[in-house]
């Protein structure tokens, strides 16, 4: 999926972004509609999401599809009023961020389906790294990490031990 939205330059490019914010960063469906302009960091070389406390680095190319995302006028609207946020994933109404229903039905019409992606990712997110650094990262509450953390490890020695004493 991954690599499908890397390379499919006939996709829009904002469903290849919050497709790769999905399977990337694990970020749900609803989040991805919600993120403005204020979230990014451009430092010229590298541009950064702030999905947490601490601003997340993004690769490339998401951070090019990024980028032209806060470099297109908001909306299909001529103007928008100046104190409206200014939304990533825009909605057809002026001045609204894309409703997460209809974001998710667009993740599904390409492939990504929404749910299960973000799972997929958290699973392996959560294998690699601990749950304190996902939680800052990512946004997710301190408990949300250590769940995944948990479900990341599978059963394990100490399950099986258990059945075995049960036996």
């Amino acid at each position: 999926m991954v690599r499908r939205l890397v390379h499919d330059e006939q996709l829009q490019v904002a469903d290849r972004a919050a497709g790769l914010l999905l399977l990337l960063f694990a970020q749900p469906v609803g989040r991805i509609s919600r993120l403005t302009t204020e979230h990014v960091v451009d430092r010229g070389e590298t541009l950064a999401l702030k999905l947490g406390r601490v601003p997340v680095e993004i690769p490339e190319p998401l951070d090019d599809l990024i980028r032209q995302l806060v470099e297109r006028r908001n909306g299909r609207a001529a103007t928008v009023p100046p104190e409206e946020p200014k939304w990533l994933f825009h909605s057809i109404y002026p001045g609204q961020p894309i409703d997460p229903h209809t974001l998710g039905r667009r993740l599904k019409a390409i492939g990504v389906p929404p749910q299960l992606a973000r799972h997929a990712s958290l699973m392996d997110i959560a294998s690699e790294l601990p749950a304190f650094v996902i939680s800052r990262l990512f946004g997710f509450h301190q408990s949300t990490g250590d769940n995944w953390a948990c479900e990341s490890q599978g059963f394990g020695a100490g399950y099986a031990g258990e059945i075995s004493r049960r036996l």
